[in-house]
């Protein structure tokens, strides 16, 4: 469900590799999912969110929905999802929202059915990270995720994925998890360098409200975590280019309330920068996802690094960052699907995904996952 940047390359990723028996590519744009559809050699119907009738008819009959819509239709879609007994998986709530699907989960239980929150690539591929990190440590102090890409230098507004998203980003305060405790920052704030893998190498990082802090400190409860954060280069964009967006965003133009002759400002805004169809990016297309672990193992203090590179695939005809976000989600609906992955109730990545698999499947379609580990040897 949506035929957007990612439901199309999730889409295409059920064609390519190990394909389902059927698949049904659904959007509020009947033009829309049928030009993804018919590209790939899928059917396509239309679907409203927003109505709860449509949302049953196009799930039908349907093992799973992958939900690649705009985060704001998680729960309307789940609760459908219940209705008709079809799995679920979506691509990640931005924190509040995951919260509050999280607590449907005895009703997926009792229901027999699975909801995985945030199958992407942040969240998703990090949150996988945070649990086989979680499982190399006897106990975890921190755990940070970094998420980074190369970016291109004409300052290109050309965005990598919801722009609807994107603002939400650039406006709403961070949630993070400092000494044991979840508090709120300001948005873009505490920028730091990371060494992330070239050909990025050091960049700025900056926090960001994001579902992996909301899930992860509990996941690791047991093993004593303390701190949470996630920190993004830009969301994709050059620094310039970010900082147009967030000028636009602090005269209003990214408010989501109404104005009194009924203009919405985000939604206006949107509009014209789609309009614009800015020339696409001129850069290599490499992604990072580093996801960084401070604990102890056997009594001895122990940082531990796992990164997740992607480059463009041909295949997929995406850049690397397009490729880790489609493809998770992709891979896990097959395993739903097919009764591999089952686990009633609704869970975050890294309590159920087996990650060594994980990194198998995703290895097949290019991206390469790696360990760095750094002890105290004197």
């Amino acid at each position: 469900m949506g035929a957007g940047i990612i439901g199309t390359v999730i889409a295409r990723d059920f064609s390519l590799w190990d394909p389902p028996d059927e698949v049904t590519v659904g959007d509020v744009s009947p033009e829309r999912a049928r030009a993804v559809a018919e590209d790939i050699g899928w059917s396509a119907v239309p679907v409203d969110a927003s109505d709860p009738e449509s949302l049953r008819r196009f799930l039908g009959e349907a093992n799973v929905v992958v939900n690649a819509a705009q985060y704001h239709v998680n729960l309307p879609v789940m609760e459908a999802a219940l209705e008709t007994v079809t799995h679920y998986l979506d691509l990640g709530g931005l924190f509040h929202t995951t919260r509050r699907q999280l607590e449907l989960d005895d009703r997926f239980r009792d229901a027999g059915l699975t909801a995985l929150l945030g199958i992407g690539s942040c969240p998703g591929v990090s949150n996988v990270h945070a649990g086989d990190l979680g499982s190399r440590l006897d106990t975890v102090q921190s755990l940070i995720v970094y998420n980074g890409a190369t970016v291109d230098s004409s300052d290109s507004l050309r965005w990598p994925y919801s722009l609807w998203t994107i603002f939400d980003e650039i406006t709403e305060r961070p949630v993070v998890f400092r000494d044991g405790a979840f508090s709120e920052v300001e948005p873009l704030s505490e920028e730091e360098l990371f060494p992330f893998k070239e050909p990025i190498g050091y960049a700025k990082a900056h926090l960001s409200l994001h579902s992996e802090v909301a899930t992860i400190p509990l996941s690791l409860a047991s093993k004593g975590i303390r701190d949470c954060e996630f920190r993004i280069r830009h969301f994709g964009f050059s620094e310039g280019a970010l900082r147009k967006l967030q000028f636009l965003a602090s005269i209003g133009l990214a408010s989501k309330e109404p104005r009194a002759d009924g203009v919405v400002p985000r939604r206006l805004l949107v509009e014209m920068l789609e309009e614009l169809d800015p020339a696409p990016p001129q850069h290599p297309g490499f992604k990072d996802i580093a996801t960084v672990a401070v604990g102890v193992v056997g009594g001895s203090p122990v940082r531990l690094r796992l990164d997740t590179t992607a480059w463009p695939s041909d295949q997929l005809k995406v850049g690397g960052g397009t490729v880790v976000v489609a493809s998770p989600a992709a891979i896990v609906a097959r395993w739903l699907g097919s009764g591999r992955l089952a686990a009633a109730g609704v869970h975050p990545p890294e309590t159920v995904i087996p990650p060594s698999d994980f990194y198998a499947e995703l290895a097949l379609r290019g991206p390469e996952t790696t360990i760095t580990e750094e002890r105290v040897l004197a």
